[in-house]
């Protein structure tokens, strides 16, 4: 006999919850739920509205909708908001730049800002240029197998200009050691090797650069592990003044080679972590073009356990930045790549700014579709969050313009795919992969707390992981603004399997309610299913105001305490009423340095199997098989209606309450 717990989990396969599909008209009285009607929950005293569509779809056959309240909400940014202090630490204490300003990782950025002298600061967004030249003094951290056959082979498929003294040195060397150092190993293993018969070259060394979440890989061309050649060129758009370039070396050694003082078990090629170094830039009062770098060090810090070096390799860079011309964007400035999901109000692009040759997500937005449906307010509130919140772990706005009929978002490609997806193909995670996802999870709703933003809607499908595997949270049209400590609200939307008691129940609610979300998702992290999942969406209202608790056995002690906390159904009693330290706080997050969780230096559990940072293959091919278009409307809206998008448009320069009506 199946338990009830393994047949609930077993259902799930075929059939994932789905909220209420909401009809247009707010009179109706039956909604959608699995593909079967059901009556309006009337003993809770509420009405589903029309649903808005996710801005960071792949895979739309059984994502849960969400529902939305009825009224649009009124609330409007204000203007010359002071926003917390933060910051994260960085490897390194100076800047390219001398403007001194404070850079918040983790905060709105206010207006406006000052510079040391108490000068206001002047910022022109602009273009940043990273020349990558060479690579020195990098070494494998351990010890490798001595298997001379394996790197003869590497050796001799590797581009190298003195590959046969490489050869005559590895031959050279002792041939009764199992073990070959590391500093012997570095300096014979090619930086790049091409592995018949694929005609690709593989790096056997390379490095991440990040800036303001758009991920680059660079690989070495030739070299060798202890000196690569590089000799790559990047660029990335500047939307803020002050900002970081974080850099991460990897190394990509087959496993043949590896031994257990790897700490690899895993089958196939490997992506070693071995150093980084965090650079902060400023880019205050810079109007002309100028060199922040000319052919300079950056040493990295080590980053692997047990290596006895405070320092592994550096490369010779040249930064430049170039300040933009004062022009509007346009759709033209954009080469289409690829559709990436569609929904009512627009479609989502994969596309290249033309100048830069960076990839990024664009949301094209019909105006007449979101004033027909009231959503005016809520798609404003979208853009106004995403401009404003600069964390590490929400999706960052990089450019919005507008068209007569159009509205566009220009978003960071996220393309490792939503956590639903990886949830749904798995059943579950394991309790570190659950953990570190709930760390980045909360560390982004903190942020967002402290800006007095209500966020609402957390499951995961609003949940995408990046190219390297950490999260970023997308989807911000049911976020609340303006809200303090105490402040309540009485909006009904959410998603069902994680809609809160207080919100069942009719009554006011705080920031505590994104709490209550945090716990359903770790929860269905943990077990594959939300606590109080039922097909049936009324019995799973009832479940949620009514159940207890219950979990599988052997559940961790500390995840068991943690989620009876957050589950609390008296909003007040439960953890992180007082704020999210408390959460922080508690001992299932007792190993967890917060400050190295937000400068990214965990190395997240999973990295999502994707080619590179510009791969689709996590999108749904119902949508990149369709030839990407801006299509031509012929929608007309009054001059009164149009100026309800005034403000719209943004490339780095405004701050909230005080953009431009273009």
């Amino acid at each position: 006999m199946m338990s009830s717990w393994k047949l609930t989990k077993k259902l799930k396969e075929f059939s994932r919850s789905k909220s209420p599909n909401p009809k247009e008209e707010e009179d109706q009285s039956s909604v959608t739920s699995h593909g079967a009607h059901t009556k309006e929950f009337a003993t809770l005293g509420h009405k589903h509205t029309e649903s808005k569509d996710s801005v960071c779809t792949n895979d739309s056959s059984s994502r849960r909708d969400t529902v939305t309240p009825a009224t649009v909400s009124t609330s409007t940014p204000v203007a010359g908001h002071n926003p917390s202090q933060g910051g994260l630490k960085t490897n390194d204490s100076t800047r390219l730049h001398p403007s001194t300003s404070h850079a918040s990782s983790m905060t709105m950025r206010s207006s406006p800002e000052k510079a040391k002298d108490g000068k206001d600061a002047h910022f022109n967004p602009g273009m940043l240029t990273i020349k990558i030249y060479t690579g020195a003094h990098f070494k494998i951290p351990f010890a490798i197998n001595n298997d001379k056959d394996v790197l003869a082979k590497l050796i001799n498929s590797g581009r190298q200009r003195n590959g046969d003294a490489l050869l005559t040195k590895l031959n050279n060397l002792s041939i009764t050691e199992d073990k070959l150092g590391a500093d012997d190993a570095s300096h014979v293993i090619p930086a790049s090797v091409t592995i018949p018969p694929s005609i690709m070259r593989s790096s056997l060394i390379y490095f991440t650069m990040e800036f303001d979440k758009t991920i680059v890989s660079i690989e070495a061309d030739s070299g060798s592990i202890a000196s690569p050649t590089f000799n790559k060129i990047s660029q990335f758009d500047v939307t803020k003044s002050q900002n970081e370039l974080k850099l991460q070396v990897f190394l990509k050694l087959p496993t043949v080679l590896l031994n257990a003082s790897a700490g690899v078990t895993e089958e196939g090629n490997q992506d070693i972590l071995i150093s980084s170094k965090t650079l902060p830039l400023s880019f205050d009062n810079i109007n002309n073009p100028i060199r922040l770098k000319n052919h300079s060090v950056l040493a990295f810090e080590n980053d692997y356990p047990g290596f006895p070096q405070n320092e592994n390799g550096e490369i010779l860079v040249s930064i430049d930045y170039r300040p933009n011309e004062n022009k509007h964007l346009t759709i033209d400035d954009f080469d289409l790549l690829k559709v990436i999901g569609k929904g009512s109000f627009g479609k989502v692009m994969q596309v290249r700014k033309k100048d830069s040759g960076k990839v990024y997500a664009l949301k094209a937005i019909r105006k007449s579709h979101i004033v027909s449906r009231s959503e005016v307010t809520h798609t404003l509130a979208e853009r106004t969050v995403l401009a404003r919140v600069d964390n590490p772990f929400i999706v960052p706005l990089k450019f919005s313009f507008q068209s007569p009929e159009k509205l566009y978002l220009v978003l960071s490609f996220i393309n490792g795919g939503e956590l639903f997806y990886h949830l749904q193909r798995e059943g579950k995670f394991d309790l570190s992969r659950s953990r570190f996802y709930t760390c980045e999870l909360l560390s982004a709703l903190e942020c967002l707390h402290s800006l007095n933003v209500i966020y609402r809607d957390l499951k995961p499908e609003n949940i995408l992981l990046d190219y390297k595997g950490h999260i970023a949270l997308c989807d911000f049209g049911l976020c609340k603004l303006n809200m303090k400590n105490d402040d309540k609200t009485t909006t009904f939307c959410g998603t069902p399997e994680y809609l809160a008691p207080e919100l069942l129940l009719g009554n006011a609610y705080t920031k505590v309610v994104d709490w209550w979300t945090l716990g359903i998702l770790l929860y269905e992290m943990l077990t594959g299913l939300p606590p109080y999942y039922d097909e049936d969406v009324k019995t799973m209202y009832r479940k949620i105001l009514t159940n207890p608790l219950k979990f599988p056995e052997n559940f961790d002690k500390d995840a068991k305490d943690l989620l009876i906390k957050l589950l609390s159904r008296d909003p007040k009693q439960r953890l992180g009423a007082n704020g999210a330290k408390e959460i922080m706080d508690h001992a299932f997050f007792k190993l967890i340095d917060w400050n190295k969780l937000n400068s990214k230096g965990y190395l997240p559990p999973f990295k999502p199997p994707v080619r590179d940072d510009q791969d689709t293959s996590n999108f749904d091919q119902e949508f990149t098989n369709e030839k990407p278009v801006d299509s031509v409307m012929n929608d007309y809206l009054s001059d009164s209606v149009q100026k309800q998008f005034g403000g719209w448009t943004y490339v780095g320069t405004e701050h909230l309450g005080d953009s431009t009506g273009r």
